[in-house]
């Protein structure tokens, strides 16, 4: 939105506040109520002569046909992922379903990674045509790329949801682990509540209620991010990480398995099971030490996954249909 106004562009957010009575905001009815009442207020606005142009998000407008929309994460991906535990994900499919509207009405689709475009055609059935690669960018200079691996032991960190779609159970064996090593520490990052398993841990810490713009504290306490999720869309922690300086231990999902595809040296692949972390980690903490760079890594964020390079071309896709 700040991209398009310093670029002469008017703009309106779209949001519950102007379009969502305030007694149906609250709960999970409100994610599906919103896209429906996004949409009808959408189309007051077109039929009643405004001319605009739309850009909209995931499953947002499933009945309006939005000039581009960014696609960050995939319902349908995430059930896919999470099919081990055989539940009915019943809202999730919902959104699934508004998200494959979204998609199909819209004239162009940003995905934030190449496994999301594939995710929309596939799963979908989107034209290839139309839907372009757009990874996620932020602004590295907001974090501090201090140096790492300081003394002889490794501090692991953990930021965001502990729910089983984000590796759960993979943090929970690990940080049982941590609390038996005595040059090894866990921090954790999160906003949600703290299993039992997790309480009362030697060398494990918990941060709660981070916000987003305070989040270089946790990075700043740490050496290695791990990244046990099933599911990512391309995660912006991978990013902030490493432009803290941080090394990157995580799954193949996401910015993540981009970067281990690439080669990128300060992101290497995590063990498959927990337990192996035990066997391998000194390995791996030694290849992470060898290659730690912070100034090189912030630096390689800052040109190549920055927020002013996703807001060009997020800003160029949305123009495309005036030029």
């Amino acid at each position: 939105m700040d991209d398009l106004k310093r670029n002469g562009s008017s703009v309106t957010l779209v949001d519950e506040t102007l379009v969502v009575p305030g007694f149906l905001r609250s709960g999970r009815l409100g994610q599906f109520v919103f896209p429906i009442l996004a949409c009808l207020w959408l189309w007051v606005k077109r039929i009643t002569g405004s001319k605009f142009i739309t850009i909209s998000n995931s499953s947002f407008t499933p009945f309006y046909p939005a000039d581009l929309l960014i696609v960050h994460g995939s319902a349908a991906g995430y059930i896919k992922a999470l099919s081990g535990l055989r539940k009915r994900f019943i809202g999730m499919r919902l959104l699934a379903i508004f998200e494959g509207l979204s998609m199909r009405s819209a004239r162009y689709l940003a995905c934030v990674s190449e496994d999301i475009r594939t995710l929309c055609v596939e799963s979908h059935g989107i034209s290839p045509e139309k839907c372009f690669v757009v990874h996620n960018g932020i602004d590295a200079s907001i974090f501090h790329s201090e140096p790492k691996f300081t003394d002889g032991s490794v501090r692991l960190g953990f930021a965001g949801r502990l729910e089983y779609g984000k590796g759960l159970p993979y943090l929970i064996e690990v940080a049982q682990w941590v609390a038996t090593q005595p040059k090894v520490s866990l921090v954790i990052a999160t906003i949600s509540e703290i299993p039992e398993a997790l309480q009362g841990l030697s060398n494990v810490s918990i941060m709660r209620e981070v916000s987003p713009e305070d989040m270089g504290r946790f990075y700043d306490k740490i050496d290695i991010f791990l990244l046990p999720s099933l599911f990512e869309g391309f995660e912006l922690v991978t990013l902030e990480a490493l432009a803290s300086g941080v090394s990157v231990l995580g799954t193949e999902v996401g910015a993540c398995k981009v970067f281990i595809e690439k080669g990128v040296p300060w992101v290497r692949k995590l063990p498959a099971k927990a337990a192996d972390l035990a066997s391998a980690g000194a390995e791996l903490f030694d290849v992470l030490r060898r290659n730690s760079d912070p100034g090189a890594m912030r630096a390689f964020i800052a040109e190549f996954f920055s927020t002013q390079r996703f807001c060009a071309q997020i800003r160029a896709l949305a123009l495309r249909r005036t030029q």
